[in-house]
């Protein structure tokens, strides 16, 4: 149950994400970095669900060339 928990840990990095920008944008004095970025869950989400089909798609055309020999 807690392993597949996406949109926990998606909202955990966007928080980690912003919070890193804020410090960062403090120790270089420079506020547009201070400002939350403009990438929300949904981006990770978009960019997890692409990484997982091409790894299933990857995956299949190795095992497609494993059995055919």
């Amino acid at each position: 149950m807690f392993l597949f928990d996406l949109r926990g840990a998606t909202g955990k990095a966007v928080a980690r994400r912003n919070a890193v920008r804020a410090v960062t944008g403090a120790r270089n004095l420079d506020l547009r970095l201070t400002e939350p970025s403009r990438l929300g869950a949904w981006f990770f989400r978009v960019v997890g669900g692409i990484g997982l089909l091409g790894g299933l798609f990857l995956g299949f055309i190795g095992l497609a060339l494993t059995l055919a020999e």
